[in-house]
């Protein structure tokens, strides 16, 4: 039987909402199996860059001390982000109940695809200038500096299309890679992200056991020791990354100032129902070092 009482949206409200929450729950959520997710209560989130510590001295006698020294500073400002729909009075006294659910699943999958698709523009931006971190060029560089005061440069930009070779030839680039005081960092480079054209050639360089795409039947040195990640909300369908997964943690930023929220209003002289959900969050990364990226 249909609602026909004055206050109908707000009886629909405890019912809509549950939809809403739970219509996107078997979806694969990539913020935070990328990203360090945390929550914030300020209108921007700040964080600085500390250099690494040099070896240990031998005993002098005394305690060695040593200097930090100064990294960038990365700003995360939080935006908003909106979405709403509307139901007329006549979808409840028609009882389109079913019209109506399929407008908040829609509304749901908004704020889901939102989210995926702002996760994947740090990779999809990746080798763009305009869209530079806290050194000053793209994620993926060639000139990433050593630190503000240290123009030194290092590089983790590639262009080699995915096979085992270039795994392993990007895999011993990354532990090559050092710190600002000119140590080794000592990555572990343990995870691919590819778009989904890539996720098959990705599964056989990492799962097989014998090596991928030869006919030596020698051992495949990758088995077992690199997850996969078929990312499909990437939009080059041949560019992949090799990465550090908890590196990646610690430099892939995702804040949520404020979560999806789903409330709803009455139009009196329309009697239309309007729902919407309001978001504010922010998304980036602190520094390169986490990830070697080829554009092929």
């Amino acid at each position: 039987m249909a609602i026909v009482s004055d206050n109908w949206a707000e009886l629909l409200l405890p019912g809509l909402r549950t939809i809403f929450d739970k219509h996107t729950e078997g979806f694969k959520d990539f913020v935070p199996v990328l990203f360090n997710v945390e929550s914030s209560t300020k209108a921007q989130e700040f964080n600085l860059g500390v250099g690494s510590l040099g070896l240990m001295d031998e005993w002098g006698g005394t305690v060695s001390y040593e200097e930090f020294n100064k990294g960038y500073k990365s700003t995360y400002t939080h935006k908003k982000y909106s979405k709403g729909i509307q139901l007329e009075r006549e979808l409840v006294d028609d009882d389109q109940y079913s019209e109506i659910k399929k407008r908040v699943k829609m509304l749901s999958q908004s704020v889901y695809y939102t989210r995926q698709i702002h996760a994947a523009s740090i990779f999809n931006n990746a080798f763009a200038n305009g869209f530079a971190g806290p050194d000053g060029v793209a994620l993926c560089s060639a000139s990433h500096p050593n630190s503000p005061t240290d123009a030194t440069v290092q590089s983790n930009a590639g262009s080699t299309a995915l096979s085992a070779d270039a795994v392993e030839a990007t895999r011993t680039a990354m532990m090559g890679w050092k710190d600002d005081k000119g140590n080794l960092l000592y990555v572990n480079p343990d995870m691919l992200i590819v778009p989904t054209n890539l996720r098959k050639t990705a599964t056989i360089i990492a799962e097989t056991k014998e090596e991928p795409f030869t006919t030596d039947h020698g051992v495949n040195v990758f088995e077992g020791s690199l997850k996969v990640i078929e990312f499909p909300f990437l939009t080059d369908t041949t560019n992949w990354f090799m990465v550090d997964s908890q590196r990646m943690k610690l430099f892939l930023q995702w804040y949520d100032r404020r979560k999806a929220d789903f409330s709803d209003d009455v139009d009196f002289d329309s009697e239309v129902a309007k729902y919407k959900v309001i978001a504010r969050h922010s998304f980036g990364f602190d520094d390169w070092s986490f990830l070697y990226g080829h554009a092929v």
